[in-house]
């Protein structure tokens, strides 16, 4: 089920959003983007709506989003939307960074991405999605030229901006993201990325639990009578630590197969570090194995370039895998993470001491 999109005119809801991307916002401004209104993306039942391991993406989320948990238990995360008058386009920074859309009158729809996420380009709804990592400025002129490139061709921009009509352009988005895909195309295209994607987060899923249940079978092995752990579930020692060991290399293994990046509710694979080619047509960015967003284990770097699509006049970012992971940019980002790290390294330590002295 798509998410839903409502106008908030919440004053404490609008402060929270332009402290929480400032930055963006402000660069935004920069580049003759105009506020428009403020907007909630709504998702049911703690994201349960969104299937049944939604809650924990909205736990994902919820540092990089302003998030508020409704009475009925719905998880409401709110934006910023703004416009350029010029080039009747939208923009919305969150989290992961930002997308422009421009919408035209035959139903084209094109969107930008200044992060990395899954591009689409389908002819038959009209609906394309270019991802360009990098700065807001890259990214908007990325959308500038494609936008009038388009237009040259003959098509009309729509130019009358509301929020009615953004909002159609996000369930589109979302409609487009949620519909099944055909079996050829899951057997060769990004649909096959989330079939990969899927066992990838089955075995991370799997890999945390028994990670989380080690002390506890443990501490049965040790003093199988212990109260403690006695009525709490657990599993053999031994064959745990073996679907643990195995599930690690398996995810991974899959990760370097797997033709783009994909997350189910921010577990599975994810890029992290960007650094500008010399002849800055391009980045290197790496793939990594992530649980919660949180990145665990480097799977391979790519070098992404620019090529044009004939059809659209699109510039594509075609991935090339490198020989060698990106050293410099793995350890900043193992930096970047370092008290999230230790916090669950202690937790789980402390969790761990705790069981066993119940069982001394």
């Amino acid at each position: 089920m798509a998410s839903e999109y409502q106008q908030t005119t919440n004053i404490e809801i609008q402060d929270r959003v332009r402290s929480k991307y400032r930055a963006s916002i402000d660069g935004l401004k920069a580049l003759n983007f105009q506020e428009l209104c403020f907007f909630s993306e709504t998702a049911r039942a703690l994201g349960l709506s969104n299937g049944p391991l939604g809650p924990l993406g909205v736990l994902a989320a919820s540092p990089k989003e302003v998030i508020r948990i409704g009475r009925d238990l719905s998880a409401s995360a709110f934006f910023l939307l703004l416009v350029s008058r010029e080039y009747d386009t939208y923009v919305a920074p969150f989290g992961l960074g930002l997308k422009f859309y421009t919408s035209f009158t035959d139903g084209t729809c094109v969107i930008t991405t200044n992060f990395l996420s899954q591009a689409i380009h389908d002819d038959v709804e009209k609906l394309y999605k270019s991802p360009q990592p990098g700065s807001i400025e890259a990214a908007w002129k990325h959308h500038q030229t494609w936008v009038s490139d388009l237009t040259a061709r003959g098509k009309q921009t729509k130019y009358h901006l509301s929020f009615d009509e953004f909002a159609k352009l996000a369930y589109k988005e979302d409609s487009y993201m949620l519909k099944p895909k055909s079996v050829s195309t899951a057997m060769f295209g990004d649909v096959g990325s989330m079939l990969i994607g899927g066992v990838i987060f089955g075995a991370l899923f799997a890999a945390a639990i028994l990670i989380l249940l080690f002390w506890a079978s443990l501490a049965r092995t040790l003093n199988p009578a212990c109260w403690y752990v006695r009525d709490i579930g657990s599993i053999p020692l031994l064959p745990g630590l073996l679907i643990l060991f195995a599930a690690i290399p398996i995810s991974w293994f899959l990760a370097r197969i797997q033709k783009t990046a994909f997350l189910y509710d921010g577990i599975g694979t994810m890029f992290h570090g960007q650094t500008a080619l010399p002849d800055g047509r391009g980045t290197i960015s790496t793939k990594w194995l992530v649980f919660l967003h949180l990145p665990i284990l480097p799977v391979r770097s790519y070098q992404f370039v620019e090529e044009v699509s004939d059809s659209s006049a699109q510039k594509l970012p075609v991935m090339r895998p490198l020989d060698q992971l990106h050293g410099e940019r793995i350890k900043e980002t193992y930096w970047r993470f370092k008290w999230w790290y230790a916090i669950i390294a202690l937790s789980w330590i402390g969790w761990g001491v705790w069981t066993l002295l119940q069982c001394m």
